[in-house]
């Protein structure tokens, strides 16, 4: 699970490094992971199986968010600073219990209203006021489709299996994010190449394995909380490598607390079975 975590928490760099549009490090992305992918679908469920996808509309909705809130993501980290990216973006699984709780009568209590408070609070805080800057904006919109991700997962875990959603996710996202290559300038170097296969086969590909494999061994919910050192591996390789110190630091480690705390209440009360525990999906 530690590997899986470290794995997530490294992909802003690849992103970075990359040096390519959001959207076309995105389509590379899922591109080279999806025969990896497949290879692991397939392992668990017949190919007869794999396209019994009626209904076929939460497999769609939830592969273009898949897809929308990479694109979100990585454009987000090329405008601030990763830090403030990462902690925004993991209010989306907060995100995706209100709207269960809205759309799908999931009980609201105490606990939920509370985590989606400090989660929201932890967003204002990360502008330094009231008022979102572009960044911010592309990363709340980041955090939002990352919610709608699970929300639809969630639906579509009522119909099909969960290596049948990943694996349409991933093909989907392949598709919706192939017209950007027409779109614009931009060129694939040999290094971009390199770091869209890493980030295709490692940070995708082999992370998602580790994550599957970690669930062999500990709750999900346990998996759910540990999720969140994503934030704090993402920080410390963006100083290491980036040279990115969050400002004002005091903001940073506030809003990043509210949103690990809120995330973590959530998680916790999954332990005690009283909320629907949501499918965590690769970021």
């Amino acid at each position: 699970m530690l590997g899986a975590t470290f794995i997530w928490g490294s992909v802003p760099l690849m992103g970075i490094w990359s040096g390519l549009p959001s959207a076309i490090f995105v389509f590379f992305r899922v591109l080279f992971a999806l025969p990896f992918i497949f290879f692991f679908v397939l392992k668990h469920i017949s190919l007869k199986e794999f396209f019994k996808v009626k209904p076929f509309w939460p497999l769609l909705l939830s592969g273009i968010m898949l897809g929308v809130n990479w694109v979100f993501f990585f454009w987000a980290i090329k405008v601030i600073d990763v830090a403030t990216v990462v902690t925004i973006y993991y209010a989306g699984p907060i995100i995706s219990i209100l709207l269960a709780s809205i759309f799908l009568n999931e009980k609201v209590d105490f606990f939920v209203v509370l985590s989606v408070v400090l989660a929201f609070i932890g967003i204002f805080i990360s502008s330094g006021s009231l008022t979102f800057s572009k960044g911010i904006l592309i990363a709340f919109l980041a955090a939002l489709s990352y919610g709608l991700l699970g929300f639809f997962s969630k639906i579509a875990t009522f119909y099909h299996k969960a290596t049948v959603i990943t694996g349409w996710q991933i093909l989907i996202s392949v598709f919706i994010t192939f017209p950007f290559l027409f779109l614009g300038k931009w060129g694939l170097s040999f290094k971009s190449l390199i770091v869209v296969i890493v980030a295709g086969v490692v940070h995708t590909a082999l992370a998602l394995f580790l994550w599957y494999d970690a669930l062999s061994y500990i709750s999900v919910s346990l998996a759910s909380i540990l999720q969140y050192l994503d934030i704090v591996f993402a920080t410390i390789l963006a100083y290491l490598f980036l040279n990115q110190i969050p400002v004002p630091a005091v903001n940073q480690i506030i809003e990043a607390l509210l949103i690990v705390i809120s995330g973590s209440l959530i998680s916790l009360k999954e332990m005690k079975g009283t909320v629907v525990r949501l499918g965590r999906n690769t970021r």
